[in-house]
Protein backbone atom coordinates (compact mmCIF):
# COMPACT_ATOMS: atom_id res chain seq x y z
CA UNK A 1 0.00 0.00 0.00
CA UNK A 2 1.61 3.04 -1.03
CA UNK A 3 2.40 6.08 1.86
CA UNK A 4 2.75 3.19 4.27
CA UNK A 5 6.56 3.64 4.92
CA UNK A 6 5.87 7.42 5.40
CA UNK A 7 4.27 6.15 8.96
CA UNK A 8 7.63 5.58 10.09
CA UNK A 9 9.27 8.84 10.04
CA UNK A 10 9.38 9.66 13.64
CA UNK A 11 8.49 5.71 14.42
CA UNK A 12 9.39 5.47 18.36
CA UNK A 13 10.28 1.34 18.62
CA UNK A 14 9.71 0.66 22.31
CA UNK A 15 10.66 -2.73 21.47
CA UNK A 16 13.77 -4.16 19.49
CA UNK A 17 16.49 -6.73 20.07
CA UNK A 18 20.00 -6.53 18.50
CA UNK A 19 23.40 -8.57 19.29
CA UNK A 20 25.51 -9.37 20.31
CA UNK A 21 23.71 -11.99 22.65
CA UNK A 22 22.98 -15.18 23.40
CA UNK A 23 20.45 -15.48 20.86
CA UNK A 24 21.70 -15.43 17.33
CA UNK A 25 19.97 -11.76 16.01
CA UNK A 26 19.71 -10.51 12.60
CA UNK A 27 21.58 -7.31 13.45
CA UNK A 28 23.75 -5.73 15.95
CA UNK A 29 23.48 -2.59 18.23
CA UNK A 30 24.89 -0.13 15.85
CA UNK A 31 23.35 -2.11 12.74
CA UNK A 32 20.20 -1.08 14.69
CA UNK A 33 20.57 2.30 14.70
CA UNK A 34 21.78 2.67 11.22
CA UNK A 35 18.51 1.00 10.42
CA UNK A 36 16.92 3.75 12.72
CA UNK A 37 18.17 6.93 10.93
CA UNK A 38 17.30 5.13 7.43
CA UNK A 39 14.09 4.82 8.26
CA UNK A 40 13.73 8.45 10.25
CA UNK A 41 12.75 6.65 13.37
CA UNK A 42 12.11 9.18 16.25
CA UNK A 43 13.29 6.58 19.15
CA UNK A 44 14.39 3.25 20.04
CA UNK A 45 14.64 0.98 23.22
CA UNK A 46 17.41 -1.87 23.16
CA UNK A 47 15.83 -5.13 24.78
CA UNK A 48 18.18 -8.08 25.73
CA UNK A 49 16.49 -11.04 27.81
CA UNK A 50 20.18 -11.68 29.66
CA UNK A 51 21.88 -8.63 30.03
CA UNK A 52 21.30 -4.91 30.91
CA UNK A 53 21.36 -2.61 27.24
CA UNK A 54 21.87 1.02 29.30
CA UNK A 55 25.79 1.01 28.69
CA UNK A 56 25.32 0.29 25.27
CA UNK A 57 22.89 2.66 24.60
CA UNK A 58 24.53 5.52 26.20
CA UNK A 59 27.65 4.73 24.17
CA UNK A 60 25.72 4.32 20.65
CA UNK A 61 24.30 7.55 22.45
CA UNK A 62 27.58 9.60 21.88
CA UNK A 63 28.17 8.16 18.80
CA UNK A 64 24.48 9.76 17.26
CA UNK A 65 24.46 12.94 18.84
CA UNK A 66 21.73 15.06 20.93
CA UNK A 67 19.72 15.60 17.20
CA UNK A 68 20.09 11.67 16.23
CA UNK A 69 17.59 8.86 16.80
CA UNK A 70 17.15 8.97 20.56
CA UNK A 71 18.47 5.24 22.40
CA UNK A 72 17.13 3.80 25.28
CA UNK A 73 18.27 0.69 27.27
CA UNK A 74 16.59 -1.43 29.27
CA UNK A 75 16.29 -4.23 32.00
CA UNK A 76 14.56 -7.63 32.13
CA UNK A 77 14.37 -9.33 35.03
CA UNK A 78 15.43 -12.82 34.62
CA UNK A 79 17.67 -14.97 36.47
CA UNK A 80 20.97 -14.34 34.80
CA UNK A 81 20.70 -10.35 36.65
CA UNK A 82 19.31 -11.86 40.07
CA UNK A 83 15.28 -12.20 38.66
CA UNK A 84 13.15 -9.68 40.60
CA UNK A 85 16.27 -7.70 41.90
CA UNK A 86 15.30 -4.13 43.53
CA UNK A 87 19.04 -3.50 43.15
CA UNK A 88 19.39 -4.10 39.66
CA UNK A 89 16.41 -1.83 39.14
CA UNK A 90 17.58 1.12 41.04
CA UNK A 91 21.14 0.80 39.15
CA UNK A 92 20.28 0.47 35.84
CA UNK A 93 17.85 3.78 36.44
CA UNK A 94 20.87 5.15 38.06
CA UNK A 95 22.46 4.51 34.68
CA UNK A 96 19.43 5.57 32.73
CA UNK A 97 17.38 2.50 31.75
CA UNK A 98 13.89 3.99 30.63
CA UNK A 99 11.99 0.57 30.35
CA UNK A 100 12.26 -2.28 33.27
CA UNK A 101 10.92 -5.61 32.04
CA UNK A 102 9.34 -7.73 34.75
CA UNK A 103 10.60 -11.38 33.91
CA UNK A 104 10.85 -12.52 30.12
CA UNK A 105 12.07 -15.55 29.63
CA UNK A 106 12.46 -16.89 33.14
CA UNK A 107 9.19 -16.06 34.28
CA UNK A 108 6.99 -19.40 34.84
CA UNK A 109 4.33 -18.25 32.76
CA UNK A 110 6.90 -18.33 29.61
CA UNK A 111 8.37 -21.86 30.59
CA UNK A 112 4.76 -23.31 30.66
CA UNK A 113 3.73 -21.93 27.20
CA UNK A 114 7.23 -22.55 26.11
CA UNK A 115 6.82 -26.22 26.60
CA UNK A 116 3.10 -26.17 24.56
CA UNK A 117 2.78 -27.92 21.85
CA UNK A 118 3.08 -25.85 18.56
CA UNK A 119 5.07 -23.22 20.33
CA UNK A 120 7.49 -20.84 18.09
CA UNK A 121 9.48 -18.93 20.44
CA UNK A 122 13.14 -20.12 20.00
CA UNK A 123 14.85 -22.39 21.83
CA UNK A 124 16.91 -21.23 24.61
CA UNK A 125 18.91 -24.16 25.72
CA UNK A 126 22.45 -22.89 24.48
CA UNK A 127 21.96 -19.56 26.24
CA UNK A 128 19.99 -20.10 29.68
CA UNK A 129 20.93 -22.00 32.10
CA UNK A 130 18.12 -23.79 33.59
CA UNK A 131 16.73 -21.45 36.66
CA UNK A 132 14.07 -21.51 39.23
CA UNK A 133 10.92 -20.08 37.14
CA UNK A 134 9.87 -16.83 37.93
CA UNK A 135 6.78 -15.94 39.55
CA UNK A 136 5.87 -12.44 40.84
CA UNK A 137 3.15 -13.65 42.94
CA UNK A 138 2.76 -15.39 45.93
CA UNK A 139 0.35 -18.74 46.24
CA UNK A 140 -1.93 -16.38 48.15
CA UNK A 141 -2.62 -14.59 44.60
CA UNK A 142 -0.44 -11.06 46.17
CA UNK A 143 2.89 -9.49 44.77
CA UNK A 144 6.18 -10.89 46.45
CA UNK A 145 7.97 -8.21 48.78
CA UNK A 146 11.02 -7.85 45.83
CA UNK A 147 8.12 -6.94 43.30
CA UNK A 148 6.35 -4.44 45.49
CA UNK A 149 9.88 -3.24 46.32
CA UNK A 150 10.34 -2.54 43.02
CA UNK A 151 6.80 -0.84 42.42
CA UNK A 152 8.35 1.63 44.69
CA UNK A 153 11.16 2.26 43.29
CA UNK A 154 9.70 2.96 39.74
CA UNK A 155 6.61 5.23 41.72
CA UNK A 156 9.98 6.98 42.43
CA UNK A 157 10.81 7.24 38.92
CA UNK A 158 8.27 8.65 37.21
CA UNK A 159 10.15 8.54 33.80
CA UNK A 160 10.65 4.90 33.46
CA UNK A 161 8.22 2.07 32.50
CA UNK A 162 7.49 -0.76 33.32
CA UNK A 163 6.67 -3.59 30.52
CA UNK A 164 4.88 -6.61 31.68
CA UNK A 165 7.23 -8.89 29.96
CA UNK A 166 6.30 -12.27 29.54
CA UNK A 167 3.78 -13.14 33.35
CA UNK A 168 0.49 -14.73 32.72
CA UNK A 169 -2.87 -12.64 32.00
CA UNK A 170 -3.14 -13.39 36.26
CA UNK A 171 -0.17 -11.84 37.23
CA UNK A 172 -0.38 -9.31 34.56
CA UNK A 173 -3.91 -8.62 35.93
CA UNK A 174 -2.80 -8.51 39.66
CA UNK A 175 0.49 -6.07 38.55
CA UNK A 176 -0.89 -3.42 36.46
CA UNK A 177 -3.94 -2.74 39.31
CA UNK A 178 -1.21 -2.63 42.33
CA UNK A 179 1.26 -1.02 39.89
CA UNK A 180 -1.10 2.20 39.60
CA UNK A 181 -2.35 1.98 43.07
CA UNK A 182 1.90 2.13 44.31
CA UNK A 183 2.11 5.13 42.35
CA UNK A 184 3.46 3.99 39.20
CA UNK A 185 3.48 6.53 36.34
CA UNK A 186 4.14 4.45 33.18
CA UNK A 187 2.99 1.02 32.17
CA UNK A 188 2.85 -1.07 28.90
CA UNK A 189 1.43 -4.46 28.46
CA UNK A 190 3.68 -6.39 26.73
CA UNK A 191 1.80 -8.12 23.45
CA UNK A 192 -1.21 -9.18 25.45
CA UNK A 193 -2.44 -11.19 22.47
CA UNK A 194 0.67 -13.19 22.69
CA UNK A 195 2.05 -15.42 25.42
CA UNK A 196 -0.38 -13.66 28.12
CA UNK A 197 -3.75 -15.01 26.43
CA UNK A 198 -5.49 -11.81 27.53
CA UNK A 199 -9.18 -11.27 25.84
CA UNK A 200 -10.14 -7.89 24.64
CA UNK A 201 -12.22 -7.21 28.13
CA UNK A 202 -8.88 -7.86 30.05
CA UNK A 203 -7.37 -5.41 27.67
CA UNK A 204 -9.91 -2.68 28.08
CA UNK A 205 -10.00 -2.74 31.80
CA UNK A 206 -6.07 -2.41 32.06
CA UNK A 207 -6.64 0.21 29.65
CA UNK A 208 -9.20 2.04 31.47
CA UNK A 209 -6.65 1.97 34.44
CA UNK A 210 -3.81 3.72 32.72
CA UNK A 211 -1.87 0.94 30.88
CA UNK A 212 -0.91 0.93 27.29
CA UNK A 213 -0.97 -2.33 25.20
CA UNK A 214 1.51 -3.60 23.03
CA UNK A 215 1.23 -5.10 19.43
CA UNK A 216 4.46 -6.58 17.97
CA UNK A 217 5.10 -7.21 14.13
CA UNK A 218 7.29 -9.71 14.61
CA UNK A 219 4.41 -12.49 15.17
CA UNK A 220 2.28 -10.91 12.87
CA UNK A 221 4.62 -11.18 9.67
CA UNK A 222 4.14 -14.04 7.31
CA UNK A 223 7.88 -14.71 6.74
CA UNK A 224 8.96 -14.53 10.32
CA UNK A 225 9.65 -17.78 12.16
CA UNK A 226 7.28 -16.57 15.31
CA UNK A 227 4.44 -16.23 12.99
CA UNK A 228 1.08 -16.99 15.03
CA UNK A 229 -1.38 -14.01 14.89
CA UNK A 230 -2.46 -12.90 11.67
CA UNK A 231 -2.93 -9.19 11.46
CA UNK A 232 -6.50 -9.44 11.10
CA UNK A 233 -6.92 -11.15 14.47
CA UNK A 234 -4.64 -8.11 15.76
CA UNK A 235 -6.92 -5.57 13.87
CA UNK A 236 -9.68 -7.26 14.72
CA UNK A 237 -8.97 -6.45 18.91
CA UNK A 238 -7.50 -3.04 18.02
CA UNK A 239 -10.99 -1.97 17.08
CA UNK A 240 -12.32 -2.96 20.57
CA UNK A 241 -9.58 -0.66 22.36
CA UNK A 242 -8.78 2.90 22.83
CA UNK A 243 -6.56 3.73 20.02
CA UNK A 244 -4.56 6.34 21.93
CA UNK A 245 -3.69 3.80 24.46
CA UNK A 246 -1.77 1.58 21.93
CA UNK A 247 1.90 1.06 20.35
CA UNK A 248 3.12 -0.95 17.85
CA UNK A 249 6.65 -1.62 18.04
CA UNK A 250 8.80 -3.95 15.96
CA UNK A 251 9.99 -6.52 18.07
CA UNK A 252 12.24 -7.48 15.73
CA UNK A 253 15.93 -8.76 15.98
CA UNK A 254 14.97 -12.63 15.60
CA UNK A 255 17.34 -13.88 12.79
CA UNK A 256 15.73 -14.30 9.65
CA UNK A 257 12.68 -12.16 10.73
CA UNK A 258 13.68 -9.26 8.96
CA UNK A 259 14.78 -5.48 9.95
CA UNK A 260 12.47 -2.86 11.27
CA UNK A 261 11.77 -0.55 8.27
CA UNK A 262 10.66 -3.40 6.12
CA UNK A 263 9.10 -5.21 8.96
CA UNK A 264 7.07 -2.55 9.87
CA UNK A 265 5.74 -1.43 6.82
CA UNK A 266 4.48 -4.58 6.29
CA UNK A 267 2.62 -4.74 9.48
CA UNK A 268 1.16 -1.14 8.80
CA UNK A 269 0.00 -2.21 5.39
CA UNK A 270 -1.52 -5.41 6.77
CA UNK A 271 -3.38 -3.56 9.26
CA UNK A 272 -4.18 -0.34 7.28
CA UNK A 273 -5.88 -3.70 4.86
CA UNK A 274 -7.68 -5.04 7.39
CA UNK A 275 -9.21 -1.74 8.44
CA UNK A 276 -7.58 0.14 10.37
CA UNK A 277 -7.29 3.74 9.54
CA UNK A 278 -3.99 5.81 8.60
CA UNK A 279 -4.36 8.17 11.26
CA UNK A 280 -4.74 5.66 13.92
CA UNK A 281 -1.67 3.75 12.90
CA UNK A 282 0.46 7.10 12.96
CA UNK A 283 -0.41 7.85 16.28
CA UNK A 284 0.37 4.25 17.47
CA UNK A 285 3.98 4.44 15.98
CA UNK A 286 4.52 7.94 16.87
CA UNK A 287 2.52 10.04 19.31
CA UNK A 288 1.75 6.93 21.66
CA UNK A 289 5.01 5.64 22.21
CA UNK A 290 6.61 9.05 22.27
CA UNK A 291 3.96 9.97 25.16
CA UNK A 292 4.73 6.60 26.99
CA UNK A 293 8.42 7.32 26.99
CA UNK A 294 8.07 10.96 27.97
CA UNK A 295 9.73 12.41 25.06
Amino acid sequence: MPGVKAFLEGFVDTHVHAGPTLIAREFNAWELVREAERGGFAAVVLKDHFMPTVSAARILQDHVGDRGVKIFGSLALNNSVGGLNPTAVETAIRLGARVIWMPTTSAANHAQKHRAPGTKFPSLAHAEKAGRPIAICDRNGSLTAATEEILGILAEHSEVVLATGHLSRAEVDVLVRRAFAAGVRRLVVTHPHFMVDATPGDMQDWQSLGAYLEFTAVISLPNSPLYCRPAQDVAAIIEKLDPAKIVLSSDLGLKNAGRPVEGMTTFLELLRAAGIAAAALKQMVTRNPATLLGL
